[in-house]
């Protein structure tokens, strides 16, 4: 299977914090510190030396509530109301500059932590602001949720990998039709 590009910069932050848990291969990267350290790191973000089990739990509900978001439906509201929790948590606010880029987020939290998710949503607010984020998708899989990015011309993908999860949901739509044929 080949995977779709990364988003671009800087959607490859919110992308890579949806894709610390993939579903299907049961992965979390979040369950011990070290894969927050690595996360982190990777994506140039402060993190605290030694994350606590608080810190890995915070992330992970900051990550949930960011997929949700991504994927719509029901659970938007409550997950937008996590997302906004945190950002009144970490005082994230803009700040005007007066030259390029003209403006910033900036967080009053006191921790290594608040300041890389003031960053996280930082790019979540500009991105809902500009437009960009209408692109970056989780897969319609239920059983995958990976957030992607839709380059398609039209943005109207429903799948990570359609060779992947659009042909598992297609093969059972079709067994879903002939079962019904057969019980006719």
């Amino acid at each position: 299977m080949t995977p779709r590009p990364a988003a671009p910069p800087p959607l490859t932050v919110l992308q890579s914090l949806v894709n610390t848990r993939e579903l299907l291969e049961d992965r979390d990267d979040f369950t011990a510190p070290a894969g927050l350290l690595a996360w982190t790191e990777a994506q140039g973000l402060p993190c605290p030396a030694r994350p606590s089990e608080a810190d890995l739990t915070r992330m992970s509900r900051v990550r949930e509530a960011l997929r949700q978001l991504l994927h719509g439906g029901e659970g938007a509201p409550a997950a937008a109301a996590v997302l906004n929790g945190e950002l009144a948590r970490t005082g994230t606010r803009p700040l005007l500059q007066a030259g390029p880029p003209g403006a910033e987020f900036v967080g009053d939290g006191a921790t290594a932590l608040d300041t890389a998710i003031t960053r996280v949503l930082a790019t979540l607010v500009t991105a809902r602001l500009d437009g960009s984020l209408a692109r970056l998708k989780i897969c319609g899989a239920e059983d995958c949720l990976w957030a992607y990015y839709d380059r398609s011309p039209n943005a109207v993908s429903r799948w990570c990998e359609t060779s992947v999860c659009g042909a598992r949901h297609k093969m059972r739509a079709y067994r879903a039709r002939r079962a019904a044929a057969t019980t006719s």
